[in-house]
């Protein structure tokens, strides 16, 4: 079966949870004998992992300075992507939900040269209004979430992998329309971790844009200091506010013990989970909480924030580190927590994996996934 993936972004170009994901969907969709084709915005013009990597337009997506998206920039790639699409021949579209517009182009394109092929949709969040026009201001915010509400009856299948995103899209399409997935938690086997032992480090991982609110986290981290410990906190990832986070640090003084890792192999990741008694995640926003997840595989535990955008408090990895308040003080507290009582949570993480990380398994989605693929041609 011919199947075609389209995502903005590929790993490892990007380091967020949903280009990882779309990665190994691809791969592992080829190890069932499917040709797999994945249209990206970053120009990637290869096979990998037996993937053909087809890029779309002549110049490599990008977010705004601001960290946001641009609606010109979402509009130009619908309509690479309608451009591309016309052209192909395939039995499967499987889109991100991410840019929405584009999927009305997709749908378009299907219907004008593969009418017969099945579109299937995944969302991993659907945003309120409130969110928004939070996020492109009141005006723009409410036609965003307009078009969403149309965007979401668009597609054959849609699949979704949370209760939450499952009951947004039942109210607009049949039961029979929404597949809701296991999960997306990558690890192939049971996680059995090593002997606890003490560590002294925090991890920040994630895009530096102001919905991460990778400022908080550092305020957060500078009033923990004062509580005597002297571990560091690494700040792992890249976007439009990093000059702006470093010069802070700077002005802080705080350079000896917050530390900037903009492009670092995953060997390197892994190695820093391992150091760090802590994930701090001041998201306001998470589909799925693959951080937190990717943390929990290393005995890490997550503080995060309680905000009703934020699916990864679903977890329940480490419930007792979820702030309400979201300010330096109560994250500082949750530091001193975790810090304090590491062999408590490590032993917490450690009955987590044992008992819920497989009910999300990824390869049990992949599973449901082909044959659901199958059945579209029976």
């Amino acid at each position: 079966m011919k199947i075609i993936l389209v995502c903005e972004s590929v790993f490892p170009e990007n380091k967020g949870g949903l280009e990882r994901w779309m990665v190994w969907l691809a791969k592992n969709l080829v190890d069932q004998g499917h040709e797999v084709i994945y249209l990206n915005a970053k120009l990637l013009n290869s096979v990998r992992d037996g993937v053909q990597y087809i890029p779309i337009g002549k110049k490599p997506w990008k977010y705004n300075p601001s960290g946001k998206r641009s609606v010109i920039k979402t509009l130009l790639f619908g309509i690479n992507i309608y451009a591309k699409l016309s052209k192909l021949e395939y039995d499967v579209v499987y889109s991100t939900q991410t840019p929405i517009l584009s999927l009305f182009f997709i749908r378009v394109a299907k219907s004008r040269r593969n009418r017969l092929s099945t579109m299937v949709v995944e969302w991993l969040e659907v945003w309120p209004i409130h969110y928004w026009q939070d996020y492109l201001g009141k005006l723009l915010g409410f036609m965003g979430f307009l078009i969403q509400n149309q965007a979401l009856r668009i597609g054959e299948k849609k699949v979704c992998y949370t209760e939450k995103v499952y009951n947004k899209l039942i109210e607009q399409n049949s039961r029979e329309q929404v597949l809701k997935l296991p999960g997306i938690a990558m690890q192939n086997q049971m996680i059995t971790l090593p002997p606890f032992k003490n560590r002294q480090n925090i991890i920040f991982l994630s895009r530096l844009v102001p919905e991460k609110q990778p400022l908080l986290a550092i305020d957060s981290v500078i009033k923990f200091r004062k509580t005597g410990w002297n571990g560091v906190f690494y700040i792992v990832g890249t976007g439009p506010l990093l000059k702006q986070l470093i010069n802070y640090v700077e002005v802080k003084t705080a350079e000896s013990y917050i530390k900037f890792l903009v492009d670092i192999p995953d060997k390197k990741v892994e190695e820093l989970f391992k150091s760090s008694f802590v994930l701090l995640h001041t998201s306001k926003r998470e589909g799925f909480g693959l951080a937190a997840i990717e943390a929990a595989a290393f005995g890490v535990p997550s503080i995060l924030l309680n905000y009703p955008e934020n699916l990864s408090t679903s977890l329940g990895i480490s419930p007792e580190l979820v702030c309400d308040l979201f300010s330096p003080d109560e994250i500082s507290t949750k530091l001193h927590q975790a810090h304090r009582n590491q062999a408590y949570y490590y032993k917490m993480i450690e009955d987590w994996l044992g008992i819920k990380l497989q009910s999300m398994s990824a390869l049990k989605s992949i599973e449901i996934l082909n044959n659901e693929f199958k059945s579209f041609f029976l």
